[in-house]
């Protein structure tokens, strides 16, 4: 016999091809392998003794308050570990219990389900106080730009013309239009709208409408859908919707962001607005949890690690961390010094639940996931 410590990530199914089990115990095994983490906030005393029996009957486990057991307090803070097998067991159980257990049972019922494989977004900004120089180009030079990042088939390209940096004051509709206008009519006229998912950053109805005439078939709005025009846009043109969530405004977003729970918060935000778009009829709408938008540099990194509970939405993610000042707060660095770090806080994203990565390297972030995808399908 041979014995062999194999990475923990490794592919079960892979495995299996290798080993050939029954198909059957395979599929219930499956269910076996990972452990899940939930975090359960305030839960009732009572509850919790329920819940902490019912984990143990069915081979999971609760952890509490020491005082849970004793009654000695009201409510507690707790963590359910269990595997998919005892999860599906658990939903039967809390599902005819109460104190607020069946509302467990339903989130229990939710898929989180992470994407095989990440999509990347090109950014191509046509305006001169972006945050990172290279992002930027002009009229001039953009058709050659926009070839240059065409070439390495990104599935979405980000179409900017006005800065939301910290610190930024919008420039106003009419000089974001004139900034657009020729680069816009060039995609459709060179018929590279054809090439990829074109995306326009932009909350200004008149500039959005003008792209979607032009091939766009995403609408990436910073603002939260603070304007719900923008969703009967993307009803009327079939086009893609990214709700991105924003503390404030880009001229003081940056100002002290604070949060009592941040992912709580950020879940009441989705579930509002998600509401809104289904409304308006919306199809394909994608979720940004805005990092660097009102966040400081923990909220960001928290919300990465535990970006897989935005999963329960079933709606893909976004994430945006390229070249950002969070990276700076832990290792301070120039925005040009800045890809190792981004090239991590994306992998781990994606990791985590991303489907879609918005970069300003493009060519570099297709290296690192052409790599991260082979390690991914080894076998052995």
């Amino acid at each position: 016999m041979i014995f062999l410590k194999l990475n923990e990530n490794t592919d079960f199914n892979e495995l299996c091809k290798i080993i050939s089990p029954d198909k059957i115990g395979q599929k219930i095994m499956q269910k076996k392998i990972k452990i899940h983490f939930i975090y359960i906030k305030n839960i009732r005393t009572a509850a919790a003794n329920i819940l902490k029996q019912d984990a143990l009957r069915v081979g999971a486990e609760l952890v509490t308050h020491k005082e849970v057991v004793t009654a000695g307090i009201s409510h507690s803070n707790a963590l359910l570990m269990a595997t998919c097998e005892q999860i599906e067991k658990l939903i039967k159980k809390e599902a005819m219990q109460d104190f607020g257990l069946k509302n467990l049972a339903l989130f229990l019922q939710k898929q989180f389900i992470k994407p095989k494989k990440p999509k990347l977004m090109a950014v191509l900004n046509i305006n001169k106080d972006s945050f990172n120089p290279k992002s930027r180009t002009d009229e001039k030079h953009f058709q050659s730009r926009l070839e240059e990042l065409l070439e390495l088939k990104p599935e979405f390209i980000d179409i900017g013309a006005v800065s939301s940096r910290p610190g930024s004051v919008y420039c106003g509709a009419k000089e974001e239009f004139k900034r657009l206008k020729k680069s816009l009519d060039l995609i459709y006229a060179q018929n590279y709208y054809k090439k990829a998912i074109f995306s326009l950053d932009s909350f200004d109805e008149y500039s959005l409408e003008y792209a979607l005439n032009k091939g766009f078939g995403l609408i990436n709005d910073i603002s939260g859908l603070k304007n719900e025009n923008l969703a009967k846009l993307a009803c009327q043109y079939k086009a893609k919707y990214c709700l991105m969530h924003m503390q404030n405004e880009p001229c003081n977003m940056q100002d002290n962001p604070h949060y009592e729970d941040v992912l709580d918060e950020l879940t009441q935000f989705f579930t509002q607005k998600l509401e809104i778009l289904h409304k308006y009829g919306v199809k394909e709408s994608i979720l940004d949890v805005g990092i660097g938008f009102g966040k400081s540099a923990w909220h960001n990194m928290i919300l990465i690690k535990h970006l897989g509970h935005f999963l329960q939405f079933d709606k893909p993610l976004l994430i945006g961390a390229s070249r950002k000042s969070v990276i700076n707060a832990y290792f301070k660095s120039k925005v040009e010094e800045r890809l190792p770090a981004s090239l991590y806080l994306h992998l781990k994203a994606f990791e985590n639940g991303a489907s879609i990565i918005r970069t300003h390297d493009l060519y570099e972030h297709k290296q690192m996931f052409k790599l991260q995808s082979v390690m991914q399908e080894l076998s052995l």
